[in-house]
């Protein structure tokens, strides 16, 4: 798992690093320990943003104070989610990212399980789109699409989309594929790539 961690302070950032860095995970930062909070590496020539070399599969911010605004070190957790990339908060219950987090933890030991769960966990506002891009399809063929659902996933950079289907028609699943990625892409151009999967009851 590819993880951007930023937060409140270099010190809380730098304990956010050396746990998922004992679980295997690869780390990534947008500033190298004892840099000042600009530039970013997306501005230092020779680095470059982390975020523009490779998807990250989830952003840490390690807060170690309850600031309700942002800190200069977590400026990388607004780029990252942006991108739709899954927020992980460890710390304060105080934090301005209440409307996008995945999940949060307040101890370190924590950290990793959230992380995991948090880049397998579906994405809800795909997952919305995605379903009404799908019953769109089946409303227009003359099928109840109360009972269709869709479940999308972010796996390394690409979303995977998993539509389970109520009975319909033969010859509408290619249009219900071509509205799904359409509707994606327009929500979340940064995607590598889109998969859909089809599981058809009845």
């Amino acid at each position: 798992m590819r993880v951007l961690v930023v937060g409140t302070l270099p010190g809380g950032i730098r304990r956010a690093e050396e746990r998922l860095l004992e679980a295997g995970h690869e780390v990534v930062r947008c500033h190298e320990p004892g840099d000042t909070s600009f530039p970013c590496a997306g501005l230092v020539e020779d680095r470059g943003c982390p975020l523009e070399q490779a998807p990250v599969d989830v952003v840490v911010t390690a807060r170690d104070r309850p600031w309700p605004r942002p800190s200069p070190f977590e400026d990388g957790a607004t780029c990252a989610l942006r991108q739709h990339a899954p927020l992980v908060v460890l710390g304060t219950a105080l934090h301005p990212f209440e409307s996008w987090v995945a999940r949060s933890v307040d101890d370190d030991a924590d950290l990793v399980d959230a992380c995991e769960e948090a880049a397998a966990a579906p994405l809800p506002r795909h997952s919305e789109i995605a379903t009404e891009a799908t019953r769109g399809v089946l409303t227009r063929v003359g099928v109840d699409p109360a009972d269709t659902a869709a479940i999308v996933r972010h796996q390394r950079g690409s979303l995977l989309v998993e539509l389970d289907l109520a009975p319909h028609p033969d010859g509408v699943e290619g249009n219900m594929v071509a509205n799904v990625i359409t509707a994606l892409r327009s929500f979340d151009p940064h995607a590598a790539g889109i998969n859909v999967s089809i599981a058809r009851r009845g």
